[in-house]
């Protein structure tokens, strides 16, 4: 039995029963269901095609996901599966995400970066999940234009479904949780100027699938637009700064005290050959304090040198590029950057494989402040290199999904090793969400 909770069954009522829109975008947060109600509605959808004559054609219905893992990991075993329809087909493949059924009715499920494939062919119903997250190929607009409602308009217009004697003419569903302003955020409001549109918003508060106290526990770690996209399902977007979250007003102060007698040193390092940026804090409490910073060492063991140099007699721990575990950066034979500093006398601090881009900078944006206002990361005004970084890094044509940093100016060096450390010692922990249904539907 499918069972959904309120909000996907208003959008299941609006699209079969009182069908007051035939199409429909859904922005969503994480954890409201949207596979389920993807999977549910082209379920739907099949059905509806059981009952027209054998010999009407395009009775397809297709459900679209970013990427093919996506769409058959996820939607495979849930459509053939835990909704049956594996119960009513001649027979499917997963690897080709298809299912064939009688009456001539298939639903197929197809990668965006795939979506070449759908070109001229017809639609009766289509899904479309995470449209935001659907960068690699075609724009996502040339999509819809040039593919995706082609499909449909052409093939199952009003007139059309009347010639068939369908009670429906195609429609469409887009699904998303929202990334900045792109397409999805136009076609969210497509309503606006079409009545054949509807619009639905879910945050986090109206989903029963989630923890209302998990989300609240994560608004303390992670960062505002962040939380604003991912929970509440706002149209948020930082621009191509990539530490978004870093404000000088709030930041940079000179009420930090110095390293004290019985307080350990530690330092992010960037590993570079004539800068090995680093930049020096103290940990306390949940907050780091940044206190100093140098560059300019040709290689690491004068960095090493250098280091111990400043803070003698000091424990200081070392957070550096993870790669220096095998590199050598104008090392000794048979010496690794991770060995010259070990062999200091400095703890080192590393993961075995460097972190995701986009993982290691959402640490630091929710380290300088997060959904709830809690700011843990404080500068003092005479580290103007960490300062500029923090400032000044951009993304790479002005895109963060591409996780790619701008190094024209060559101001990311520090913030490069900030990430490094803030990732080791906090990490962006995500929430979990309960996994039963809601109400009957």
């Amino acid at each position: 039995m499918i069972e959904l909770h309120p909000g996907q069954s208003d959008v299941y009522s609006d699209l079969f029963i009182n069908a007051t829109h035939r199409n429909l975008a859904v922005c969503c947060c994480r954890g409201w269901g949207k596979s389920y109600m993807a999977a549910t509605a082209a379920i739907t959808a099949v059905f509806e095609l059981f009952e027209l004559n054998e010999h009407v054609p395009n009775k397809n219905v297709y459900i679209i996901a970013p990427t093919y893992d996506q769409v058959t990991d996820i939607y495979y075993p849930l459509i053939h599966y835990d909704l049956g329809l594996g119960n009513y087909c001649d027979r499917s493949s997963r690897d080709l995400g298809r299912w064939w059924l009688p009456n001539n009715v298939e639903l197929r499920l197809l990668s965006y970066e795939a979506i070449e494939r759908m070109r001229g062919k017809g639609a009766y119903f289509v899904v479309w999940d995470e449209i935001s997250s659907c960068k690699k190929g075609l724009d996502p607009r040339e999509a819809w234009e040039g593919i995706i409602q082609p499909c449909i308009v052409t093939r199952w217009s009003p007139k059309k479904a009347r010639l068939y004697g369908s009670k429906h003419p195609g429609r469409f569903l887009g699904i998303s949780t929202p990334k900045g302003y792109n397409f999805f955020y136009d076609l969210c409001n497509y309503y606006e100027k079409d009545s054949v549109w509807g619009f639905y918003h879910f945050d986090y508060t109206r989903s029963p699938l989630t923890e209302l106290d998990e989300i609240e526990r994560i608004r303390h770690s992670i960062d505002p637009i962040q939380f604003a996209s991912e929970y509440e399902a706002k149209f948020k977007e930082s621009g191509n700064n990539v530490f978004y979250m870093f404000d000088r007003k709030l930041h940079v102060t000179k009420d930090l005290e110095s390293f004290n007698k019985d307080e350990d040193v530690h330092v992010n390092i960037d590993f570079n050959v004539g800068l090995q940026c680093s930049s020096f804090f103290a940990l306390r409490g949940k907050q780091i304090h940044i206190l100093d910073e140098m560059q300019g060492h040709p290689d690491t063991e004068s960095l090493a040198i250098a280091i111990k140099a400043r803070y003698p007699g000091k424990k200081i721990h070392a957070y550096p590029d993870p790669t220096g575990k095998s590199r050598k950066t104008s090392a000794p034979v048979g010496q690794t950057d991770f060995t010259i500093l070990q062999n200091a006398g400095i703890l080192v601090h590393s993961r075995d494989h460097s972190p995701k881009i986009v993982d290691s900078v959402s640490a630091v944006n929710a380290k300088l402040k997060t959904a709830a206002g809690d700011i843990g990361l404080y500068i003092h005004p005479k580290c103007d290199g960490v300062i500029k970084s923090l400032e000044r890094t951009r993304w790479l044509d002005n895109n963060q999904d591409s996780a790619t940093i701008d190094k024209s100016e060559g101001v990311e060096h520090y913030s490069d090793g900030i990430r490094y450390g803030v990732e080791y010692l906090f990490p962006i922990r995500r929430g979990g969400k309960v996994v039963q249904r809601g109400h009957n539907f």
